[in-house]
């Protein structure tokens, strides 16, 4: 059936708004997303480095507003055959459908979604102002969307997602190990998230608590 191949049901988890670390690096996000379907356009876009939270970010407002992901092969079909759901849209990596050079299809969804009050968000690693496209008038059309950056996480955020992260594992971990551990890892979520992972999983296996030196000793790379 052609619905289920061009969109994506399943990546939508169940979180809550709850689950989200508030910061300062995310705070506009969380309160445009949480004003739907109060904006002034009828898209937005969400940009910024991997792993920091573009995507989950992303799954709380398709929960809020019906959305669901677009695939990109999705651009292998006419854009209104994908409003014959009643539903929102995101289209993640956006940055990948671009560089398809598919300007035409990506312009007429904005016009059809615009024709049938539909809403959609983008989400991208890199701001607007880099994105190379050669249709003029898909360029302006996306210069008029809200645009809003989540910026990688300071240290304070890293260590509560952190937290948060190691508790969502089960994982059993002291603060000064979460601590020593976002001061040796690449800074961003998506590597502390990782490293907590492979650190749960051998500490499982050796049946040791993860500490100081566990980390140390299992992650010699950094020493």
């Amino acid at each position: 059936m052609m619905i289920q191949e061009v969109f994506d049901f399943h990546k939508v988890e169940n979180l809550n708004w709850n689950d989200f670390v508030d910061s300062d690096e995310n705070r506009e996000a969380i309160k445009c997303l949480m004003q739907w379907p109060n904006w002034n356009a009828n898209g937005v876009i969400i940009f910024g480095d991997a792993g920091v939270g573009k995507s989950h970010i992303a799954n709380l407002w398709a929960q809020t507003a019906n959305a669901v992901y677009v695939l990109r092969h999705s651009l292998n079909w006419d854009p209104r055959s994908l409003f014959e759901v009643e539903c929102n849209f995101i289209i993640d990596n956006f940055d990948d459908f671009l560089n398809t050079k598919n300007y035409d299809w990506i312009f007429h969804f904005f016009n059809i979604a615009k024709e049938k009050n539909r809403y959609f968000l983008l989400l991208s690693r890199c701001h607007p102002s880099l994105w190379r496209i050669a249709l003029n008038d898909l360029r302006s059309r996306l210069f008029t969307l809200i645009t809003i950056q989540i910026k990688n996480p300071e240290d304070e955020l890293l260590f509560k997602i952190a937290k948060k992260i190691s508790r969502d594992l089960g994982m059993v971990i002291a603060d000064e190990a979460i601590r020593y551990l976002i001061r040796i890892v690449d800074r961003s979520v998506f590597s502390v998230t990782n490293t907590l992972k492979i650190l749960d999983k051998i500490a499982l296996q050796n049946q040791r608590a993860i500490t100081i030196p566990f980390i140390k000793k299992y992650m010699v790379n950094y020493d």
